[in-house]
């Protein structure tokens, strides 16, 4: 099976979203009945800045989610949803976790990219595919990181020990810490 096209929109909350997620299912039944699009997507609330909201779906391919953003129902989908970024993750087994966490990173000198990805290489297979990333399709430098967890200390924990530590703190010389937090994600099946 193919590497889906993941898709993962950070957006800013309201309060009415952040007291009920199922505001946002009219937004999801929109996107349920495109074509390409692999159910269920997942919504989530940042738990450092409740804020910030999550949303992340797989498409079968990119052809499929532009043919979403060219469709007549896009305009009505942007009322519910901000601004997004766009990646590739093969597997959404972190937001199935009871948190996940989000990470973008920006690589400072694109020669360094294959450092930056053996280094999350590294970690993803430490963590067994727990952990995922790739590149966002709009800059091949800016990579979309996402790990399940047990809870955010079990993150901190083990991003604490010495080799995993020493192994950040080369990565973060490499690339730019844009974004770090973690959520909670509720599945929508579209039913």
């Amino acid at each position: 099976m193919p590497i889906p096209t993941s898709e993962l929109v950070i957006f800013d909350t309201t309060e009415a979203i952040r007291k009920d997620r199922s505001i946002l299912k009219p937004a999801f039944e929109l996107v349920s009945k495109s074509s390409g699009i692999q159910i269920p997507a997942y919504v989530g609330i940042q738990i450092e800045n409740p804020a910030k909201g999550y949303v992340f779906m797989n498409w079968d391919s990119l052809a499929h989610h532009q043919a979403m953003l060219a469709s007549p129902s896009y305009p009505n989908l942007l009322e519910a949803l901000k601004p997004c970024i766009w990646g590739l993750v093969e597997d959404p087994v972190a937001v199935k976790q009871p948190v996940t966490e989000v990470l973008l990173l920006t690589i400072k000198n694109p020669s360094n990219r294959t450092e930056v990805f053996d280094i999350l290489t590294k970690f993803s297979d430490s963590t067994k595919k727990m952990a995922v990333f790739g590149p966002t399709l709009e800059d091949k430098n800016v990579i979309i990181f996402v790990a399940g967890w047990r809870s955010v200390e079990a993150h901190w924990e083990a991003v604490a020990k010495p080799e995993t530590k020493a192994a950040l703190e080369r990565l973060y010389t490499l690339a730019n810490k844009d974004h770090l937090f973690h959520t909670s994600f509720t599945s929508f099946t579209g039913k």
